[in-house]
This record gives structure tokens, C-alpha cells and sequence, in this order.
């Protein structure tokens, strides 16, 4: 039997997110920034069964006072 070859689509996005964050609160900005990138990961995939993998990076950490 041959095999069926799907077409896929490379969708790319940014997002930007404003998070409250307090400096003593027990965990580093890279700490929440992991945490939160591992929930869009996941949240991505809950999304659709067609989607078949998830790339993500961190491209910037600013502190706004």
C-alpha cells in the first residue's frame, strides 16, 4: 500500500505577553519565562489534532518599570 503524503503548513507567529512579576516572589524571570513557554507549547497542541509539532523560543526578556 503507498503511503498517503499529507501537505503541511509552517505557520509562524510573535507574541509578545505582559506578565506581572515580582522580584521576590521565589522564582526567576527565566524560571516564569520556561513555565510559560512549556504552557503555550502544550496549549498549542490541545488546540487541534492537526497540528504535529510546536517550536518555540524566548527572543527577549525586558523589565518594564
Amino acid at each position: 500500500m503507498e503511503k498517503v503524503v499529507v501537505p503541511t503548513l509552517t505557520l509562524s507567529f510573535a507574541v509578545d505577553l505582559d506578565v506581572e512579576y515580582n522580584s521576590f516572589g521565589g522564582k526567576t524571570a527565566d524560571e516564569i519565562a520556561t513555565a510559560l513557554q512549556d504552557e503555550l507549547d502544550n496549549l498549542l497542541f490541545d488546540l487541534s489534532p492537526n497540528v504535529t509539532g510546536v517550536y518555540t523560543s524566548l527572543t527577549g526578556l525586558n523589565f518594564n518599570d
